[in-house]
């Protein structure tokens, strides 16, 4: 288990991801003999014994976001493709932070088996697992509770390596996937960030999908209105300002936070 100090500090993103389970791969290239600006590279993520959506985020530059959601229902590899860093924004002392939010379930008999991809330039990784403190949000308490992230130490498994969370970490809620969003949508104030409009409303689409074809079987009331307010949203959201996606989600949580 390891706390971050001077000589590595938190993910930029962490203040907006504490109160999510999630998992950090902390990526390293030698950048030494790369002679371009750009180093592109590609991210296997296998999820085996896991159901759900996996939400991923990085900064490939001091000014740019990157971010999408996986469908991980269905298949046990997602392919990450189209991933890169800018060189100038990066040395071999520096790492990558690569942050992947799970939502959804994961058996107890679970393996994480993630392999880069980067040509001809050598690569390496450490994963760490952040599990929120639940006591702390619920009691609101003075006392401070110094969560830390835990190191997943690979396990052998044929021919390669594969990672496992322990009982603390589980996947989040899938309703959790709204209050993401709207974080996304603070994000766009961030100053010298990239406009991030035409990402989030592509992530509430794709979002919007997902989730309908998750609750194919016997559902709720409640989530069947809010489903319905959903696809009106998804129908409405190219048409619709930043602000307006904004108070239209805040709307709902509000509405169904203690009902579905």
């Amino acid at each position: 288990m390891i706390s971050f100090d001077k000589e590595r500090s938190p993910p930029w993103f962490f203040q907006y991801i504490e109160n999510y389970s999630h998992i950090m791969l902390d990526l390293r290239f030698n950048t030494d003999s790369v002679s371009v600006e750009t180093l592109n590279f590609s991210l296997d993520l296998e999820f085996q014994g896991f159901e759900g959506l996996i939400f991923y985020i990085y900064k490939p530059n001091s000014n740019k976001i990157e971010f999408d959601i996986l469908d991980h229902r269905t298949v046990f590899n997602n392919i990450i493709k189209n991933l890169h860093i800018d060189i100038k924004d990066y040395t071999s002392s520096d790492s990558l932070d690569f942050i992947l939010i799970p939502f959804g379930h994961f058996k107890e008999d679970h393996k994480f088996i993630p392999v880069i991809h980067s040509g001809n330039v050598e690569s390496n990784y450490q994963i760490f697992t952040w599990s929120p403190s639940l006591l702390f949000k619920n009691i609101k308490s003075i006392i401070k509770i110094a969560n830390t992230y835990d190191e997943i130490v690979p396990l052998a498994y044929l021919d390669r390596y594969y990672y496992q969370f322990n009982s603390s970490f589980k996947g989040n809620k899938t309703e959790f996937l709204f209050s993401l969003i709207n974080i996304l949508v603070s994000l766009e104030d961030m100053p010298d960030i990239e406009p991030l409009v035409s990402k989030i409303k592509e992530l509430i689409t794709k979002t919007n999908e997902l989730l309908f074809e998750l609750c194919q079987r016997s559902i709720p009331l409640e989530m069947i209105n809010l489903l319905k307010e959903l696809e009106r949203l998804k129908f409405n959201v190219d048409n619709l300002s930043k602000e307006e996606i904004f108070n239209w989600l805040d709307d709902l949580l509000n509405i169904y936070a203690d009902k579905v």
